[in-house]
Parts: structure tokens; C-alpha cells; sequence
């Protein structure tokens, strides 16, 4: 294969330090910054190994709206765990659900109403396994 993994997942944000704020208690660290004619304009943030969420401040953005990409996805090992220090963060998710694909799913969403997922394999998650799946959304 030629590609390893995706490397970064980059979003467009009202607020960089709200943000900041938001993914920082979810734990994702700064690797490093950027400046845009000197002043604060994003950041690069660690979720993983080798696994980064970049931020690029837009002011006046407006609404998010799906172009195409729809969402990212992470992963957990264990998802009780992942959602008792959610909990103790005071970040809010949707219930846990088992999708189609056998695989456990949250989600959430930052500030500026980007959704995400966190997932977590079982031993019949069809990623590991393959097979069709109906969607039922």
C-alpha cells in the first residue's frame, strides 16, 4: 500500500481559543503553531500517534456545512472508560449506540457544530471483518 493512515483532519473554526479550550479537554495536545502575517491563526494538535487535528481560525465562517466530508471518526479501546472522563470533563455526547457494522459509536460535537465519532471494535466490527452492511440512516 503507498498510504499509511490519514494524517490530519483539518477544520475551519470560529473562535481558535474556544476551541482550543474544547478539543484541550478531550486531551489532544499542541504540536505546534501558525501565524498569518504575525498574528495567532491555528494550531496542530496530537489526538494520537501519529494521529493530528489541525485548526485554522475563520471569523466569519458562518455555519458549518457538509461539502462532502461529512465527519472524522476516532478510536477508542475502551469506550466506558472514554465516556466516564468525557463525563468528568463536562463534554457532552449522544448515547452509545451499536451500529450495523457491529462497532460502538458516540458522538459529539464541537463548538462551532462540527460532529464527530469515536468508535470502538468488537470482536464482530465488520472493519476487521468485512461483509455488507445496510445503512440505517
Amino acid at each position: 500500500m503507498h498510504f499509511k493512515r490519514i494524517a490530519h483532519v483539518c477544520l475551519h473554526v470560529t473562535d481558535l481559543q474556544r476551541s482550543l479550550a474544547y478539543y484541550g479537554r478531550l486531551g489532544f495536545t499542541e504540536v505546534f503553531h501558525f501565524t498569518r502575517k504575525g498574528r495567532d491563526f491555528g494550531r496542530y494538535l496530537q489526538v494520537a500517534d501519529q494521529c493530528f487535528l489541525e485548526l485554522f481560525e475563520e471569523p466569519g465562517r458562518g455555519p458549518v456545512v457538509n461539502n462532502g466530508i461529512v465527519h472524522f471518526c476516532l478510536e477508542t479501546d475502551n469506550l466506558q472508560a472514554l465516556m466516564a472522563f468525557l463525563d468528568a470533563q463536562g463534554v457532552s455526547y449522544t448515547a452509545p449506540k451499536l451500529g450495523g457494522d457491529f462497532t460502538w459509536q458516540i458522538w459529539l460535537e464541537d463548538p462551532d457544530g462540527n460532529k464527530f465519532e469515536v468508535h470502538a471494535y468488537t470482536d464482530r466490527s465488520m472493519q476487521q471483518h468485512g461483509g455488507t452492511m445496510e445503512a440505517d440512516w
